[in-house]
C-alpha cells in the first residue's frame, strides 16, 4: 500500500499538466450589452410578432389565449379548452395569413395549439 505522501505525489504528477483557469471578471452591463446584441434580431422578430397576434386576435379571444413560444415557422399558442380553442381552430388560416401581412420576417407558417396552462403550474 502506499503511504499517504506517496498518493498526493502521485495525484500531483496526475494533474500538473493541467492548466488553472484564469479568474475573469466581467463588467455586468458589457454582458447585457453582449446579450442584448446577440439577439437583437431574433428579439425584434418575436416584439413584432407580439405586437401583430395582439392587433390581429379578436378581443374576446384575448383573454382566453396567449402566446407559447416560436420554434423555427411553428407558433405555439395556448388556448382554453372548449369554444376558445374551436374557434382559433377555425380561424388559423386566416390568422397566418395576417401574420405575414403584418410581419412577414417572423416567417410563421403553422400554429399550433395547446391548452391553456396554469400560472400555478410548474413544468417538472
Amino acid at each position: 500500500m502506499m503511504n499517504e505522501s506517496e498518493q498526493d505525489k502521485l495525484l500531483r504528477s496526475a494533474t500538473q499538466w493541467q492548466r488553472r483557469p484564469r479568474m475573469r471578471c466581467y463588467r455586468a452591463g458589457d454582458e447585457a450589452e453582449l446579450f442584448l446584441r446577440r439577439g437583437q434580431r431574433d428579439f425584434s422578430k418575436n416584439a413584432s410578432l407580439v405586437d401583430a397576434w395582439e392587433s390581429i386576435l379578436p378581443p374576446g379571444l384575448l383573454p382566453w389565449c396567449r402566446l407559447d413560444r416560436r420554434v423555427g415557422n411553428v407558433l405555439t399558442i395556448q388556448a382554453a379548452p372548449g369554444p376558445y380553442m374551436h374557434q382559433l381552430r377555425m380561424m388559423q388560416n386566416e390568422l397566418i395569413a395576417e401574420l405575414h401581412r403584418r410581419c412577414p420576417a417572423a416567417g410563421v407558417r403553422k400554429l399550433h395549439l395547446i391548452p391553456l396552462k396554469d400560472d400555478d403550474d410548474k413544468e417538472i
